[in-house]
């Protein structure tokens, strides 16, 4: 059993130490508790990292060429959230919008 650090697998994995802490917290690596330090075995790690491959995409989330592109979907999605109308430069102030009429 080598046992390794947070750093050590950091730098091992490429991820931040904070989120190898979160996936200690959520239990989706495995890792050793030792009297409240946090350790790692190196072949666990090795092992963990080999099953943990991409599974394929199942057929429902692979993008199909029919229906509409995420350009018309974003341009609807606007639509019904500000109206038909909806300008993104109507947003702006003009020269004269913004500014207070001196009394």
């Amino acid at each position: 059993m080598n046992l390794i650090t947070i750093k050590e697998v950091s730098a091992i994995l490429h991820v931040k130490a904070s989120t190898l802490y979160s996936w200690v917290h959520n239990g989706s690596i495995p890792f050793h508790k030792l009297n409240g330090l946090v350790r790692f075995d190196l072949d666990e790690i090795e092992d963990w990292v080999k099953s943990s491959k991409p599974a394929s995409p199942s057929p429902a989330l692979v993008p199909t060429s029919t229906g509409p592109g995420i350009d018309r979907i974003i341009k609807n999605a606007i639509d019904s959230a500000k109206g038909k109308a909806y300008n993104p430069s109507n947003g702006k102030p003009g020269q004269t919008q913004g500014l207070r009429k001196e009394v």
